[in-house]
């Protein structure tokens, strides 16, 4: 939320191999930043060994919200917002189909507050989407 970017990456499964990845990418972006993350739900990874060692290497301090309080995480109220642009009364025919639905929504949005730019929004070349009409 620090530059108000929201990005995303799909993968068939969230291992620890997966997640790490994402952590990589964003001390990437941030080389000399001190980061704190959010972290809620997907317990069988952010609790494991070799995620805490990794993020102690990547200089990422995690952060844990309370137990069935994850209206407290700020990125919740993005994903009600994505939810609502992408998903909401759809019936897509596969999982590709809805994946460059949400590609095209995070372009808009990152089009529309002028941060298509920043180094978290490398996201798939995907052509453009009008969601006024939504």
């Amino acid at each position: 939320m620090h530059a108000d970017v929201v990005t995303g990456v799909f993968r068939r499964r969230k291992r620890v191999v997966e997640v790490s990845e994402a952590f990589r990418r964003l001390r990437r972006c941030y080389p000399r930043k001190r980061l704190f993350v959010i972290l809620d739900n997907l317990h069988n990874v952010h609790d494991h060994p070799r995620f805490l060692t990794l993020l102690k290497r990547l200089r990422i301090h995690p952060v844990w919200t309370p137990t069935e309080a994850s209206w407290l995480n700020l990125i919740e109220v993005q994903f009600g917002i994505l939810k609502r642009f992408t998903v909401a009364h759809t019936d897509d025919p596969s999982h590709a189909v809805r994946h460059r639905r949400i590609y095209r929504y995070l372009r808009y949005r990152h089009r529309k507050l002028h941060n298509l730019p920043h180094p978290l929004h490398r996201l798939r070349s995907v052509r453009p989407i009008k969601l006024e009409g939504h």
